[in-house]
C-alpha cells in the first residue's frame, strides 16, 4: 500500500491532536487519560513508516473502537472530522487489496 498524501496528512493530524491531549492530561495529573490516549496512537508511526492496508485496517477496526469505548465520549468529537476523512481511505485500501 502506498499511502496517499491525504492519508498521511490525516494520520499526522490524529497524532498531533492526541499528543496535545496527552500533554494536557499529563499537566492535569491524569495518568489514566494519558495511557488511553497513548494506547490509541502508539502504532501510527509504524503505519506511517511502513504503510500497509492491514495496519490501517487494524487501526480502524481495533485501535479506534477500543479508544472510543475506553474514552466514553471524553472529547471524541475532536477526532470525528479526521475519522470521517479517513473512512474513505480505509475503504479504498481494503478494496485495493481484495
Amino acid at each position: 500500500m502506498t499511502p496517499s498524501t491525504d492519508t498521511t496528512r490525516i494520520l499526522l493530524k490524529i497524532l498531533e491532536l492526541a499528543t496535545l491531549r496527552i500533554r494536557a492530561a499529563g499537566w492535569a495529573g491524569d495518568a489514566r487519560r494519558c495511557a488511553i490516549e497513548a494506547d490509541h496512537i502508539h502504532n501510527l508511526p509504524n503505519l506511517l513508516m511502513a504503510p500497509s492496508a492491514s495496519l490501517l485496517s487494524f487501526y480502524w477496526d481495533v485501535e479506534k473502537p477500543a479508544f472510543e469505548s475506553e474514552s466514553r465520549d471524553a472529547g471524541l468529537a475532536m477526532f470525528q472530522p479526521l475519522w470521517d476523512e479517513l473512512r474513505s481511505h480505509v475503504s479504498e485500501s481494503s478494496t485495493a487489496v481484495a
